[in-house]
C-alpha cells in the first residue's frame, strides 16, 4: 500500500470533506508514493514521536493534531516543529493528521468518548460534539468516576452552581469544546463534558444552570486513538499505538 492508498482509506470512515477550512488535515511531510506497511497512531507529531514511530518500523505516523497550521518561515532543527520535521525526513517516516475530520467522523473522537461512558442514541451537539443520554440516570458522583475511569484521565474538574443529583442527559466535545456549552444547554444537558474553558466562561455556563466537566484536552482525545487503531488495522497495515505524550501529567500537591 502507498501513501495515498491510506489517505483514500481514511475518507472512506472519516472524510476529509468534513475537515474544517481553517484545518490543515492530511499529509503533512512524506511522499503520496512513499510505501507503507505499518502505521504509528499518536496524538501529536513532536519529534520523540517519529523516533519511536522509526524505532518501531512505521513508514506513517498518524497524529490527531496537524504539525503544520500556519506558513513556516524558518525551520529551526533546535525547536520543536523543525526538529520534528528533520526527524521525520531523516528517518523516512511520513506524517498524516485526521485532526477535525476524526473530530466529526461518525466513529470519530466524539462518538467514541460517548460510547466509553454509555452514552445510547448520541446526536450531533453541533457542528462539533455529540448530545446523547444514559440507559439509566446515574448519580453526579457515580457518573463523573465512569468518566474518569473510562477515558483514563488523571483528573476531572467538575464545576456547577447546584450539584444535579442524578445525570441522564450529557453532552460532550472533545478537545477545546468552550464554544459550545450554549448547545450544550439549549439541548437540555446536565452536565457538558470538555477540555480547555477559560474562567469567565465557566462562570457565564454555569450560571445559565449547566454543570461542566473538565478534562485535560489531550487526555480527553487520547482516549479515541484505539478506536483509530482499529479503524486503520482494517486496511489490512500493522498499527501500532504509539506511547507518547505531548504534555507531561501535572504533579499534584
Amino acid at each position: 500500500m502507498k501513501v495515498r492508498d491510506l489517505l483514500n482509506f481514511v475518507d472512506t470512515f472519516a472524510p476529509w470533506s468534513l475537515a474544517e477550512e481553517w484545518d490543515n488535515s492530511g499529509l503533512q511531510i512524506g511522499s503520496y508514493d512513499a510505501e507503507v506497511n505499518r502505521v504509528g497512531i499518536c496524538l501529536d507529531a513532536v519529534p520523540k514521536a517519529v523516533i519511536e514511530a522509526s524505532e518501531n518500523a512505521c513508514e506513517v505516523l498518524l497524529c490527531h493534531h496537524p504539525l503544520i497550521f500556519r506558513a513556516i518561515k524558518k525551520i529551526n532543527v533546535d525547536l520543536d516543529l523543525g526538529k520534528t520535521i528533520h526527524e521525520a525526513l531523516t528517518r523516512n517516516v511520513n506524517i498524516i493528521a485526521a485532526h477535525t475530520n476524526w473530530d466529526k467522523a461518525d466513529e470519530g473522537v466524539n462518538y467514541t468518548l460517548a460510547k466509553l461512558i454509555g452514552l445510547v442514541d448520541s446526536k450531533p451537539l453541533d457542528d462539533f460534539g455529540v448530545i446523547g443520554k444514559l440507559e439509566n440516570e446515574i448519580e453526579t458522583e457515580k457518573f463523573l468516576a465512569i468518566v474518569k475511569n473510562s477515558w483514563g484521565l488523571s483528573r476531572l474538574d467538575f464545576y456547577s452552581d447546584e450539584m444535579p443529583k442524578k445525570i441522564s442527559r450529557v453532552a460532550l466535545c472533545g478537545g477545546s469544546g468552550a464554544d459550545f456549552w450554549r448547545a450544550a444547554k439549549l439541548h437540555r444537558a446536565d452536565v457538558y463534558l470538555t477540555a480547555d474553558m477559560k474562567y469567565h466562561e465557566l462562570i457565564d455556563a454555569t450560571n445559565a444552570g449547566l454543570s461542566i466537566a473538565l478534562c485535560e484536552h489531550g487526555e480527553m482525545e487520547r482516549a479515541s486513538l484505539p478506536e483509530l487503531a482499529k479503524k486503520i488495522s482494517e486496511s489490512g497495515l500493522e498499527v501500532k499505538i504509539l506511547d507518547i505524550k505531548a504534555l507531561v501529567r501535572p504533579l499534584r500537591f
